[in-house]
């Protein structure tokens, strides 16, 4: 038996929206503060870091899992698909360039500002979206099957959400690598 994701234990869908989306906007405001501090890679990681958040919480308003970048990328075309608004999409698209540069530095600061620039459209148009009641109006069959999966657990971590629960994005400790310097001092305040 599958239950619904508003019956999983922990946040609600719509705090996990919310919380997302103010994680997007602090992640563009990082992103311009990198940029105007030269630092072309963090500003690339932080719009995208905008961008996934922000389709995050539209997908969590839509009570569609969200914990894989498949997922993400589905989310965003079927949201374009039913605003008849491709600049969703393109936007994403731009943003996942970013998050290539985060890995490969290729990118002027000019291309950085307009992925930024580009971003920042998208994410207003998503937060927008978080205010209107769902679900919106049928498009397809093609869209509609999308959107099953996207409804449907697909992942461990999908099933985990639903039986255990999970924390917000927003209150999960950081990764940290082996022997960092965050480790270290964690590990002496704890003796």
């Amino acid at each position: 038996m599958v239950l619904p994701l508003d019956t999983a234990p922990g946040p609600s869908p719509d705090d996990e929206a919310v919380r997302n989306m103010e994680i997007s906007h602090n992640f563009l405001l990082q992103a311009r503060e990198e940029l105007a501090k030269e630092d072309l890679l963090q500003a690339s990681n932080k719009a995208w870091g905008a961008a996934a958040y922000a389709i995050k919480a539209v997908a969590e308003k839509r009570r569609w899992f969200n914990d894989a970048d498949w997922k993400l990328w589905e989310a965003a075309s079927v949201v374009t698909e039913e605003e008849g608004d491709h600049s969703i999409l393109a936007g994403y698209s731009a943003a996942r360039q970013a998050h290539y540069d985060f890995y490969h530095h290729e990118f002027l600061a000019m291309d950085v500002r307009q992925i930024l620039d580009i971003t920042e459209g998208m994410v207003a148009k998503l937060d927008a979206l978080l205010e209107r009641d769902i679900p919106p109006v049928y498009v397809s069959e093609e869209l509609d099957g999308r959107i099953r999966r996207l409804q449907n657990p697909t992942s461990a971590m999908d099933q985990e959400r639903l039986t255990t629960g999970r924390k917000p994005m927003s209150e999960r400790p950081p990764a940290l690598p082996p022997n960092s310097a965050d480790t270290t001092r964690r590990d002496a305040e704890n003796s």
